[in-house]
């Protein structure tokens, strides 16, 4: 048996699954949160069992020395072949998965400055594996990678040169391994190689992008030059006029980075609905009458609607609109009030498909009525099952 260990290092927390190399499933997964903090935990799943402990103050490295302890007792270490890594942030460095080696670590540190809430912590998972187990093979898996397709039409910002050629500033593109698996799941159904697929695809999750897919490839995403950009999200606030910035900041006697963590962590559905960051309480808020929540769910299915209209000119034709991640896969209320904004250009769902539908349940699939000018889906999808087939592609030729 051979495994893969796939690491999703934040900055306060870790998350891991072990991955079957043959059959693609996960035998173990789990994550540490409250990293460095007296509340640190692990929870681990294997084997229908839920194992918690708790790791006062533990930091990154410690959390994994417990997860690979909890390995060896199970026999499990000797079947990983390698290590992949969710790396947020390739800039234009990293156009694809690649092995790490110390000259791509420092290059990864290089981007900082591009991720400063998470190329540092995915370093440290990658700085802890090699503590742990300097032999393992690890491999980065980025999530801009998939966008490095896009034309300088979609990327570029207007403006100054300079702050793109000296600075990087530009539209990077997020979620691009989601978006990369979902392409690959779309041509199986549909029976066409990816190359042959125009969609638009709505990752919608607590975090929140849409991305319009050319022949297989990424031609444009909501998010830009870091995951603030685009759609409102659980406590993201999505695009705002920049202007906002600085006015907050002279009213409120802030500096422009406690400003910017105010719209990365205190705004997005917390701050609309001021019940919760979750849409399925605020969901259920709405339907309790809530009006503040009514008003986020409403601004949001319109924000995902108004990107949807206009990705389609960025496309010859449309294969399907896909809906997918934690509120595109299960979110049924969402993606009505979404697609009756697209009535225009021709969507409609099936209502009794998209009630049903729901990944969490086991169903996942078309959703669209019979009389939709294009196929609308909700599908799962499993960005830890793309990084260990990368991880496991590029290991095998070393």
């Amino acid at each position: 048996m051979s495994n893969i260990l796939v690491i999703n290092s934040g900055s306060s927390t870790v998350k891991f699954q072990l991955i079957d190399e043959a059959s693609e499933e996960a035998i173990l997964s789990g994550k540490a949160e409250g990293l460095r903090l007296d509340s640190a935990r692990i929870e681990i799943k294997f084997e229908g069992q839920k194992i918690e402990q708790k790791l006062p103050g533990a930091d990154h490295e410690k959390a994994l020395d417990t997860l690979f302890e909890f390995l060896d007792e199970k026999a499990l270490t000797a079947t990983i072949s390698a290590v992949g890594h969710r790396v947020a942030h390739g800039g234009e460095l990293f156009r694809e998965s690649v092995l790490i080696t110390p000259d791509v670590l420092d290059k990864i540190r290089t981007l900082t400055p591009l991720a400063p809430l998470h190329n540092p912590a995915n370093i440290l998972g990658i700085e802890a594996i090699t503590k742990i187990n300097p032999k393992l093979p690890q491999v980065a898996v980025f999530d801009t990678a998939f966008h490095s397709t896009m034309p300088p039409e979609a990327y570029r910002y207007a403006v100054p040169d300079e702050w793109y050629k000296k600075y990087g500033v530009r539209r990077y593109g997020f979620h691009g391994t989601s978006y990369r698996f979902i392409v690959q799941k779309i041509a199986k159904i549909l029976g066409k190689k990816p190359a042959e697929l125009n969609l638009i695809v709505a990752h919608v999750g607590s975090g929140a992008s849409i991305s319009a897919i050319r022949g297989g490839k990424s031609v444009s995403n909501s998010m830009g030059f870091t995951p603030l950009a685009g759609l409102p999200m659980g406590t993201r606030s999505g695009n705002i006029d920049p202007g906002i910035i600085p006015y907050i900041m002279e009213r409120e006697h802030l500096s422009a980075e406690e400003v910017i963590s105010k719209l990365n962590k205190e705004s997005g559905h917390q701050a609309m609905s001021k019940v919760s960051d979750d849409m399925r309480d605020v969901v259920a808020a709405a339907e309790d009458g809530n009006a503040e929540a009514e008003l986020s769910i409403k601004i949001f299915a319109r924000k995902i609607a108004k990107y949807i209209a206009g990705f389609m000119p960025d496309l010859p034709s449309l294969d399907a609109l896909i809906f997918t991640a934690g509120i595109g896969e299960n979110g049924f209320e969402t993606r009505e009030a979404v697609v009756e904004r697209l009535a225009i250009l021709g969507f409609k769902l099936d209502p009794k498909l998209n009630a049903e539908t729901r990944v969490f349940l086991g169903k996942e699939g078309l959703i669209s009525a019979k009389n939709s000018k294009y196929p609308i889906y909700a599908l799962g999808t499993n960005e830890e099952l793309m990084i260990a087939k990368d991880t496991k592609e590029i290991v095998k030729n070393i």
